[in-house]
């Protein structure tokens, strides 16, 4: 199956930070993410109700598991 795989900015906010990592809620019916903190690219120390953007492409199933 063919299909154009762009890169697509999803937006969301912080809704809670730890020293480790944080806690995102994407926009729309997106869901939540949590990432350590060395995965965000930020110049400021980031926090609580910060908006973010996360690039993403679709997920392409490579093996059907059989």
């Amino acid at each position: 199956m063919e299909i154009n795989a762009d890169v697509r900015p999803v937006k969301g906010k912080i809704i809670e930070l730890t020293e480790r990592d944080v806690k995102i809620e994407f926009y729309g019916r997106m869901g939540m993410l949590r990432v350590p903190l060395r995965m965000l690219i930020c110049g400021k120390r980031p926090e609580i109700g910060d908006e973010v953007e996360l690039k993403m492409s679709y997920v392409i199933l490579k093996s059907d598991g059989r």
